[in-house]
This record gives structure tokens, sequence and C-alpha cells, in this order.
């Protein structure tokens, strides 16, 4: 920053003018006249208006006025340029002077001097009458700092593998409101971090592409419904080049048919589908099996005091279409308990063909009979 006193050693420019026009200005008294005129006596004052140095400024204008008795006046100003004086009155002079403030910095003081010299004779050039020296502060403003605020992922492109960071650069000044930018910013989907100001952000990850494997999918023949489901392997490759394997299963092919299966994977940004065409096998060749049981009874043969042997009489529906009519079957797995007086029926599971049913024993107390039920757990 700035040293809030500026000196300068330089010389200034100065142009001498003896006549000109009528300016008026609100100056700012900054010297006291000293009183009677004489050679190289200090008796004239100073007077300056106020700067406001707007942001980016390069160059300022000074502005004032000298109440200085003499012929010709000079104005000083270390590192002014075009600088002009113009009589406006018997011993009243307005100045104008272009100051570069590109290499400043906050607070500053610029001194102004002020002194008429002799114009003819002798004493020519020779200092008449001066004023005290002027200091006039400013304010050069400056950014304090540039912060990025608000942050955003808004976009990926999944061509070219890269993210839109959309924020807001916000720059703080020595005074004034902070100037607020929007700005986007593409970043490559490769790298794991970037810096955006004074914030360092995560570069998300993203799904780039996927395809389908070359590896044969896994059929699974439905006979039932006569149709494949076909498990796939996809591939999937991520912004940061990681590639994983997910499976994808599509139901419903029809054999020797080719068909074209489609997949959809979602992420923050969008989505994206792939088809693969592919022919599903010939159905395979499926033998004859029992599908249904029909017109199924029971009968309870007394095997014991506590228990029964189970007889089952029943139709068997085969795949094909045919019936096989089947008496008196002794179901194997062991024998059921009779139920008693305290506990009224009693359970087990038997397969009957190839079908698995739970047989239960029930006794009516009122009659002193048993009977027994069959429910299909298939």
């Amino acid at each position: 920053m700035l040293s809030k006193k500026v000196i300068s050693t330089i010389a200034a420019s100065s142009l001498i003018f003896c006549l000109g026009s009528a300016v008026s200005a609100a100056p700012k008294n900054d010297g006291k006249p000293t009183g009677r005129t004489e050679q190289n006596v200090q008796s004239g004052v100073v007077s300056f208006e106020d700067v406001t140095v707007p942001r980016y400024a390069e160059e300022i204008q000074l502005t004032g006025t000298v109440v200085i008795d003499g012929p010709q006046l000079v104005v000083a100003i270390p590192g002014s340029t075009n600088t002009v004086v113009t009589k406006i009155g018997d011993k009243t002079w307005r100045y104008e002077a272009t100051v570069d403030v590109s290499a400043m910095q906050g607070d500053a003081e610029l001194e102004i001097s002020a002194y008429t010299i002799y114009a003819n004779g002798k004493p020519a050039g020779s200092v008449h009458t001066s004023a005290p020296v002027a200091t006039q502060k400013i304010h050069v403003p400056y950014i304090t700092s540039t912060v990025a605020e608000n942050t955003e992922w808004v976009a990926y492109d999944r061509s070219s593998n890269q993210f839109t960071l959309s924020y807001d650069e916000v720059e703080n000044w020595s005074v004034g409101d902070p100037v607020v930018t929007g700005k986007t910013l593409a970043v490559n989907g490769t790298d794991d971090t970037v810096a955006v100001l004074d914030k360092e952000l995560t570069v998300p990850a993203a799904i780039q592409y996927f395809t389908f494997s070359s590896d044969d999918p896994t059929w699974d023949f439905d006979s039932n419904t006569g149709t494949y489901t076909a498990t796939f392997n996809i591939l999937i490759t991520d912004s940061k080049g990681n590639i994983s394997t997910e499976s994808v299963t599509k139901s419903g092919l029809t054999p020797r048919e080719e068909t074209t299966v489609s997949h959809t994977l979602s992420d923050g940004f969008g989505t994206i589908t792939k088809t693969h065409q592919v022919t599903a096998p010939e159905a395979p060749v499926v033998g004859v099996v029992p599908v249904e049981l029909r017109d199924l009874e029971l009968t309870l043969v007394s095997h014991n005091n506590n228990q029964f042997r189970v007889r089952a009489s029943y139709t068997i529906v085969y795949s094909d279409g045919s019936t096989e009519n089947i008496s008196n079957d002794d179901l194997k797995g062991g024998n059921i308990g009779k139920p008693n007086t305290q506990g009224q029926n009693s359970s087990k599971d038997y397969t009957i063909s190839e079908f698995v049913y739970t047989v239960t024993v029930h006794y009516d107390p009122t009659t002193q009979t048993y009977s027994a039920t069959a429910v299909s757990k298939n």
C-alpha cells in the first residue's frame, strides 16, 4: 500500500500565462496571506477543490485557485503534467493540472507549490511572491481482495469430458460496494481439484460413456412364457477414466429373434442411453414333466394308537397335456401323528408326485372322527 504521504522530487511541468478567461470554483482554503508583497516574500494563498478518485483511474485533474501578488504565476505539483494557470482577477489565478495516479494505492498526499516571478528587468525570473505549500489528500481506490462466491457445477459435456463451473467473481474495494461479475469456467473432467480465485474446489465425477460387454449374456429360459431373460454386463467409464461393471437384465426375449435392447444411466448432469443388438438362442428341448395335480383325495390308515399312514389318490397333468391317474399312493415321508383332545390337529409336509403339500389331520371330538386336508406349497 502507498504511504499516506507522497513526497516527490520530480520536476513538475509548469505553464505560465498572464491573461485568461474567468472560471468559477468552490475552492478549499489551505493557507493564509502573510502581508504586504515584497521581493521573495511569502504572502500568497493556495486553495484546492476536493477530488474523488474513481476506480481504475490512471489520471486525475487537480483544480484550485491561488491568490497572490506578482506578474507571472508558477504552480508546481510533483508528478503533474499539462499544468495550466489562468488569471481570473487582480491577484487571483486558477490552475488545472493532470496527475498520474496509476502507481498510487490508498491514501496519498499531493503537495501544491505556487509562486510568482518577475517577468522583466534585472530580477527577471526571480521569485516575486510565494505561497505556503498546500497539501491535498486523496484516496486512490484499490481492490482489497477478489473472491469466488456462489460456485456451482452447472453442466457436463460427455463428448469433450469437460465440466462447466459457474461462479460470481467478487472484487472487494477499499471504498464503496463490491463489484460482482458472473463467470463460467471450463474444467477438465480428469482433474481432481480446480483453483478458482480464493477457493480450491473438488471436481465431481460423472458418467462419460458406457458400452455393452462383448461377452455373451447369460440366458434363462422360462418354459411358462416361452421367452428368455438375458443378463448383460455393461462397462461404465466415468470422467476420471475409471471403469466399472454392472449387470443389466432384459426379459421377454423371443427365441431365435434378433432384438434391440436399450439401457439408460443417469447422473447429476442428465441421462445417457445405449442400445445393443442381440439374438436369443433357440428354445431348449424340455422333457415332459408334471405341471399340475388334480382331484387330490387323502385317506388316513391307522398305524398304531398314535399315528396314521397317509394314502393319496390324484390325477397328474403333464407338460404335454397328457394325464395319469394314481390311486391309493402311500405317501413317503413317514407317518403323521394322531391329534388328541388337547391338540385337535397335526400337520406334516409330503411330496405328492413332484409337488409339496402340507397335510393336516383334524380331530372332531363330537363325532370322535379324523379327517385330512392338503394345502399346496408350490
